[in-house]
């Protein structure tokens, strides 16, 4: 399908691109990436001299040399077949690079120096391959054969042509015609459009033109189940069920819509639809999954935005936005800040060391994510040319570039290379804010006095340095079995060793010093003394080659602050001395506290000096006591602070000597740039100016209000073609996220701008739209069979004429089983990261995250931690929404392995156990349990293929080898788990 917006020339380029890939860096890699990439080197060439094709040994080079090389990296993607030919550039003709591709001619012959082709392969611009430098000799080869003239015998048939590739010129007027780009246009409803049969009557009509009728209203089972699910995500409750079978009237239909579009769990449940499209998740990802400390706030912004009703206009608006917007209050203040985490929260590659680079690509991430999910348009792709298919040019896209460019969004380092983000402190109340103070203060207080004591102690410490020479316990050499305690105050150094007063005559500990003068020595031993030390301590103590046995009785206390002299000794200049302790035969718990040699034939006044001493080890004793009270004090009130304040991961805008408009990165290259383009809106959405002016800020505040523009022709559209496609199973566009040229046209173009407008004139609410639907006819149609004429005529549905089976979504699988086994929490959870450090794990293919809250936790999926990389396998086998991805609508797929993944789980056995064990409570015999399960678990009465489902399975050989009848039932509820009716909506 060619694009309406090409220029004339446009049909003339050789092999037109196929299918909508987005060329962005990202989206790219590794496949045909680097082949584009020969396109991105081209900018600059001169034109070529000529090739001696006479000369068979060149010809003969390139064959043999080149040739094979082009073939292997370069076909694939820019070759006459290729599915997608990468910037126009073909390698398979020789004129394909003498023409060149987007950028012009790739290489000139006779001057490889010149050639942008040798620059790639050599890795002095673009790195070509990117899975690996290309061997030096073929490296070598390349340079000879353009130094040699670049001979290549490969040429176009003469019928061919291959036109120069220049900057598409687009016709605006033309493209502005395209549906998309033009206002919802007012019909003439067949009914009024605010009464219940206002969709159902635009249905019929287009079902009156294609000769088909629509299916009668479904039983008021399956009506009741696809509306508690497609509402709440929750099956209806068997009273409810009871209540609408007794009266399934318009009015009980309308009372049940009206309760469910007011409960948490239809907030929880479209809040979930939101997160999809928002890339939500609780960790980065990619090559640093950082943790998402405070991505829950953003949750729960939605969820109270849907609980509360939020215009659609005002959601967008803040989620871009809100940090620029005024606020009414903190609580709104706080909203708004959370609101734009939206725009943080997609995955990073943080470790890129080229920031420059990674701030580009930051940028792109978010740009292409605001395209797709509110226009419904890929913008993604003209970062490096002009979009292939839709009218939207380079230059429009670094004319958005630039407003998020002028846009904080990453700021600092976790770790050397690796870029995070700030955490945004949100607005506290007044007495929050003084609870702070008045803690901060207190214990900065206490961190003073902290201080001041121990620095007392610090200079108290020099005070008491022990004279002499002091061998204390860690010096010493230990046999045995010794504990380290700092228990009782008053010890030399940093603590004392005991033995437990057990394993005697087994522990030892040996003092050894050189005694350097000669002179008298006194041996003071410290230690600390209580009733239940040893009375009979033996004390050897080696002189050079004497021996004395002494004994020591530590039940005394130590005659001199911490030490007992035991004796004095007249000693040689340089005596060894070893002073040893031992349990041997001790009746109590022996301390080693430290051994010190004092001379003492000076005429010192022994008495006074040893006064001083008790006085400062008194004091020590003392100021420790009160140093260990003060860190007690100080654990208290860090343990009873109050709580900090709260931060999120919010937006905000450079400050404005940073913001400037972008210039235009010629092939998406941060190095090589070209015009500056001032910051705007694309062309094709505007006849006039498409800068902002005037301009404040970055930029974000104008474009969020040019976005929900009730004039704007997309965005009411993209949210209004979402809803229905949410209960409906298709769009009215089915390609949700691609309103562009290559996605679908409304198929009821009429019935979309009306329900559009209204939806913009009453204000953006979803809830009245929803309702709008739900109470349609065609909502509650029913299914037919395969071979019901119908099918045939309309194989795919198109027109509305019935419904369709659609499957529930992993989330509501999940908490339906939860319902059943009677253990659904409907409580949410706040904080639920704050186990995790900076990452969820380490970075390494062995390792995991530690979920704190798995499968198996009670609460509803959308409070459980969503880590990327590490989806659970239940939900993402059963198509849980990709979180490393924008999905507007998920993928639906009915394989084998999700029927296998129910019954093998471990979390899905324990439900089923957990439901049989409620099922066996509530019933008496097998008639009630069947009708209590298909009740339960399938919203409807049973029928007769239940119970013999049931008895064929409790009369099988395998049911009666089990041990019980719980392990009997288990079994069937599990089989009803895992069963398409389970998962499937009629």
């Amino acid at each position: 399908m060619k694009s309406p917006f090409a220029p004339p020339l446009f049909a003339n380029v050789i092999a037109e691109p196929i299918g909508d890939r987005c060329c962005s860096l990202a989206n790219r890699w590794p496949t045909a990436r680097w082949m584009l990439a020969f396109v991105w080197l081209t900018i600059g060439c001169a034109a070529m001299v000529s090739a001696d094709e006479s000369n068979e040994e060149s010809f003969d080079f390139f064959e043999a040399r080149i040739r094979p090389v082009l073939i292997e990296h370069c076909y694939e993607c820019h070759a006459e077949d290729s599915e997608d030919l990468g910037g126009s550039l073909r390698l398979d003709v020789k004129e394909g690079w003498e023409v060149g591709g987007d950028s012009g001619p790739a290489i000139r012959p006779g001057d490889p120096a010149a050639s942008e082709l040798m620059a790639a392969i050599r890795y002095e611009s673009s790195e070509m391959p990117p899975s690996g430098k290309l061997p030096d000799h073929v490296v070598r080869d390349f340079e000879k054969w353009i130094r040699d003239g670049a001979a290549d015998p490969r040429l176009m048939d003469e019928e061919e042509q291959l036109t120069s590739s220049q900057p598409k010129s687009f016709d605006w007027e033309q493209a502005r015609k395209f549906w998309a780009f033009q206002p919802p246009r007012s019909s003439e409803s067949p009914v009024a459009f605010d009464s219940d049969s206002a969709i159902d009557a635009y249905l019929q009509r287009r079902l009156d033109a294609e000769g088909l009728t629509a299916t009668p209203i479904a039983s008021p089972s399956v009506r009741l189940r696809r509306l508690a699910f497609d509402l709440t995500g929750l099956p209806p409750d068997p009273e409810t069920l009871r209540e609408f079978q007794a009266d399934p009237s318009d009015a009980h239909w309308r009372r049940l819509v009206d309760r469910y579009l007011a409960s948490t769990q239809f907030a929880e449940h479209w809040a979930r639809h939101w997160m999809d499209v928002a890339r939500y998740a609780d960790s980065n990802g990619s090559d640093f999954n950082a943790t998402h400390h405070d991505a829950w706030r953003y949750r729960d912004y939605l969820v109270r935005s849907f609980a509360d009703d939020m215009p659609i206009d005002r959601m967008i608006r803040e989620q871009i936005a809100g940090d620029l917007m005024p606020a009414s209050s903190d609580e709104d203040r706080r909203d708004k800040l959370v609101a734009t985490t939206f725009l943080m929260i997609g995955t990073k590659m943080l470790s890129e060391r080229n920031k420059t680079k990674l701030r580009m690509d930051v940028v792109d991430e978010q740009l292409d994510t605001v395209g797709r999910a509110f226009l419904g348009m890929t913008f993604g792709c003209a970062r490096c040319h002009d979009h292939k298919f839709d009218p939207i040019t380079t230059r429009d896209y670094y004319a958005m570039a630039g407003i998020f460019r002028s846009t904080r969004t990453l700021h600092g380092e976790s770790q050397q290379y690796v870029s995070t983000w700030k955490k945004t402190p949100l607005p506290i109340s007044k007495k929050h804010k003084e609870s702070i103070r008045a803690h901060e203060q207190s214990l900065q207080g206490l961190e003073q006095e902290i201080k001041a004591v121990e620095s007392e102690l610090k200079v108290l410490a020099e005070k008491t340095e022990l004279e002499g020479i002091t061998i204390d316990d860690v010096d010493a050499v230990r046999e045995g079995h010794w504990v380290e305690s700092t228990y009782k105050s008053g010890f030399v150094g940093k603590g004392y060793v005991h033995d437990e007063n057990r394993n005697k005559g087994e522990a030892s500990i040996r003092f050894a010093a050189v005694l350097p003068n000669a002179g008298r020595y006194e041996l003071r031993v410290h230690y600390n003394s209580s009733g239940n030390r040893a009375s009979n301590l033996p004390v050897t103590v080696q002189l050079n080659d004497e021996t004395h046995d002494l004994v020591l009785s530590q039940t005394v206390p130590p005659t001199t602050g911490t030490y007992s002299v035991l004796k004095e000794f007249e000693c040689e200049a340089e005596t060894q001395s070893q002073v040893t302790l031992s349990n041997r035969g001790t009746d109590g718990y022996v301390i080693a506290d430290a051994v010190q040699w004092v001379q003492v034939d000076g005429e010192k006044d022994q008495g006074e000096s040893d006064a001083a001493i008790e006085q400062t080890i008194a004091m020590r004793t003392t100021l420790t006591q009160t140093l260990k009270q003060l860190k007690s004090q100080r654990a208290d009130w860090v343990a009873n602070a109050p709580p900090p304040v709260p931060t999120a991961m919010a937006l905000a805008d450079l400050p404005s000597d940073e913001q400037e408009d972008c210039p235009i990165h010629i092939r998406g290259e941060v190095s090589n740039l070209g015009d500056i383009v001032p910051r705007g809106i694309p062309q094709v959405f505007s006849e006039s100016t498409t800068a902002f002016e005037p301009l404040e800020g970055s930029g974000r505040l104008e474009l969020a209000q040019w976005l929900t523009d009730p004039d704007h022709p997309l965005t009411a559209r993209v949210s209004v073609n979402r809803i229905w496609m949410h209960l409906m199973g298709e769009g009215l566009v089915r390609t949700v996220d691609n309103f562009g040229v290559r996605g679908e046209k409304p198929t009821h173009p009429e019935l979309l701008d009306a329900l559009t407008i209204d939806f913009v004139r009453n204000g953006w609410r979803q809830k009245r739209l929803i309702r709008n639907i739900v109470c349609s006819d065609a909502y509650s149609q029913s299914m037919v069979s395969d071979d019901d004429p119908r099918v045939s005529l309309d194989p795919e549905n198109r027109w509305r004429g019935r419904a369709v089976r659609r499957r529930i979504s992993a989330e509501a699988i999940r908490d339906a089983m939860l319902v059943a086994a009677g253990t659904l929490d409907p409580s949410g959870r706040e904080n639920l990261m704050d186990s995790y450090a900076t990452l969820v794990s380490q970075n390494n293919a062995n390792s995991k995250a530690t979920t704190k809250f798995g499968l198996d936790d009670p609460k509803r999926t959308i409070y459980l931690p969503l880590i990327r990389s590490e989806v659970p396998p239940l939900l993402a086998n059963l198509d849980a929404a990709d979180p490393d991805l924008l999905v507007g609508k998920r993928p639906t797929t009915n394989v084998p392995a999700q029927a296998l993944t129910l019954i093998g789980s471990p979390e899905v056995r324990r439900w089923a156990m957990q439901t049989t064990k409620r099922m066996m409570k509530e019933t008496t015999d097998d008639t009630q349990r069947v009708r209590w399960a298909c009740a339960v678990l399938f919203s409807r009465d049973p029928r007769p293929v239940d119970d013999q489902i049931l008895q064929a399975w409790l009369e099988s050989d395998v049911a009666k080898a089990m041990s019980s009848d719980e392990e009997r039932y288990r079994e069937w509820i599990a089989a009803m788990f895992a069963s398409t009716e389970f998962r499937f909506l009629d």
